[in-house]
């Protein structure tokens, strides 16, 4: 059995890599447009915009840093 742990390990890891990687290329192609997005979304000043995004951005992370624990510890009980 020790021989199919090694095998599966590095194929888990390079799927958790791949997904997080698709993650972060995610957040890198909305960030430069979702400023104007916004502009155009709330007819306001650019500045006005960007500051809505960083607000947007700000509570996205803000929930995922409180809700990972929980979700972790879900994913501990029932997902494997």
């Amino acid at each position: 059995m020790g021989g199919v742990m090694n095998h599966r390990r590095p194929a888990a890891l390079g799927f958790i890599f791949v997904t997080i990687l698709i993650d972060v290329i995610g957040f890198g192609i909305i960030i430069p447009v979702l400023p104007k997005l916004i502009q155009e979304l709330t007819h306001g000043t650019l500045s006005q915009a960007a500051w809505y995004g960083g607000l947007l951005m700000f509570a996205y992370s803000f929930v995922q840093f409180v809700c990972a624990p929980f979700v972790g510890g879900l994913s501990d009980r029932y997902g494997r």
